[in-house]
């Protein structure tokens, strides 16, 4: 009984918390570069794109930020189980 009370109110929160950040995330524009896609920026974005890979650093920059990441999560688990100094 007190755990199935428990769970309910649990779900509540999860709800409550997902309705809110569900009203956040509505509120926020569909993409963030839509005003640059109708613009003259846009166009020479566009020919800058052309000449320097600015989706190919992205990426790069993407797989070493989360290399980088998965060291640091390592080294704080060996850390905590004793595994380094």
């Amino acid at each position: 009984m007190f755990f199935k009370a428990l769970s309910m109110f649990l779900q509540f929160l999860i709800d409550a918390v997902g309705a809110v950040l569900g009203l956040l995330v509505g509120l926020l524009p569909g993409s963030p570069f839509n005003f640059i896609s109708g613009t003259q920026f846009g166009e020479l974005l566009s020919k800058i794109n052309f000449f320097i890979p600015v989706y190919e650093f992205v990426s790069i920059l993407e797989a070493w930020l989360v290399a980088v990441a998965l060291y640091y999560l390592y080294s704080v688990y060996a850390r905590w189980v004793k595994a380094i100094e």
